[in-house]
């Protein structure tokens, strides 16, 4: 069962990553190429949005993990 459950773990990692990556590439695509902005700040931009994904991520799986421990 723990074998089981490590692989729905780096199932949910790879998911996770490959939906940040994506979200960050159209992010950078959205900037540098529709709306023109220099290369820089587009990958600035991208990993900023990244970033803010990654601790909202991380906000909700403390909550869900705070109420996995109550229940």
């Amino acid at each position: 069962m723990m074998a089981d459950q490590a692989g729905d773990s780096t199932r949910t990692l790879l998911l996770g990553g490959a939906v940040l990556a994506l979200l960050g590439i159209g992010w950078f695509a959205l900037s540098h190429v529709v709306m023109g902005t220099a290369t820089g700040t587009a990958v600035g931009e991208s990993l900023g949005v990244m970033l803010a994904l990654l601790v909202v991520a991380s906000v909700v799986g403390a909550v869900r993990a705070n109420r996995k421990g109550q229940g």
